[in-house]
């Protein structure tokens, strides 16, 4: 882009260079440089693979620029909101798409061992033991909402429903449960 291209960008409202590159798509260049540190630190939160964040930021770039007829200006919704949304629900999406994938490996790992006595086997057996030992040595509610929320899978909202508890409270007593367990692991 030209100097003076730059410095009439930058007077310009991130809605209108949107808008404005999708008859110039050089303009959009103007948003990723803005945005793109920012997102990818975004999605390496989610993701906690640069790799992975780097995929995501430039998906969601392309989603925002295909999308932009879709973006309408409204009080308290600017440009940047509404991309940061982009960001995190293809970050989020990915991140389920890579949980699911390893947990259909692990599945996967488990039918491949033949014999009971593998070394794998053994580490999870110990691992398993130790967790066990862990959570029997709290207080049963606390064990009970670990078990639920990490082994069972339980989101806040079946937790609650089966519990009678606010989803507030799960998300409390959650805290409180984490803390005592890697502080008993650590005695251990």
């Amino acid at each position: 882009m030209k100097r003076n291209e730059i410095d009439e960008l930058k007077t310009k409202k991130d809605e209108e260079i949107l808008i404005k590159s999708l008859n110039k798509p050089r303009l959009f260049e103007h948003l990723v440089s803005k945005y793109q540190d920012s997102f990818l630190r975004t999605a390496y939160r989610v993701l906690n693979s640069k790799e992975e964040a780097e995929d995501a930021v430039q998906d969601a770039f392309v989603k925002i620029y295909f999308n932009a007829k879709k973006f309408k200006k409204q009080e308290g919704i600017e440009f940047k909101s509404w991309a940061f949304k982009i960001l995190f629900n293809t970050a989020l999406t990915r991140y389920r798409k890579a949980k699911r994938l390893k947990a259909e490996a692990m599945y996967d790992d488990t039918l491949l061992v033949k014999d009971g006595n593998s070394e794998i086997d053994f580490k999870r057996r110990d691992e398993r033991d130790l967790i066990e030992s862990a959570l029997k040595q709290m207080p049963e509610d606390l064990s009970s909402i670990l078990r639920q929320h990490y082994l069972d899978d339980m989101p806040y909202i079946a937790i609650s429903a089966s519990s009678g508890v606010s989803i507030g409270a799960i998300k409390m007593k959650l805290f409180r449960a984490r803390k005592l367990f890697k502080d008993i692991l650590s005695s251990m």
